[in-house]
């Protein structure tokens, strides 16, 4: 097996279920949502994590080719950069965040683009 599908089979399911949750329980992850923005060491934590999984995959799978592994590397590369950016900036993703919150409709869209890039993903990582 290689990088791409190890990676696959890893992030796809996790993906899948978020956006499960997201579309069974939008109520509870929407407070889940305020708590963590309300808390700078929560937002400081999860981006150590985001970095140090996105340099995991971009070590591991860095590259673009014009089928489905492209996915894995972009995934590497949104990690990085959204960890990051949480790291250097907490301050600017309660910002954000808080706007994303009063927009009620965009946790089930998100739910429904995790669901489907899950699901995609757990396919490529277990169809080979």
């Amino acid at each position: 097996m290689d990088n791409s599908h190890a990676i696959a089979r890893l992030t796809g399911p996790v993906f899948a279920a978020i956006g499960i949750g997201m579309l069974a329980n939008g109520a509870i992850y929407r407070q889940m949502a305020a708590q963590f923005i309300g808390g700078y060491p929560l937002i400081y934590f999860s981006g150590v994590l985001l970095l140090v999984t996105g340099l995991t995959i971009l070590n591991m799978h860095s590259h673009w080719t014009r089928d489905w592994r492209s996915v894995i590397t972009a995934l590497g590369w949104v990690f990085t950069c959204v960890g990051t950016f949480r790291i250097i900036a907490p301050q600017f993703v309660t910002f954000v965040a808080g706007a994303i919150l009063a927009n009620n409709g965009f946790l089930s869209g998100f739910g429904i683009v995790l669901l489907a890039l899950g699901s995609f993903i757990t396919f490529k990582g277990y169809a080979a």
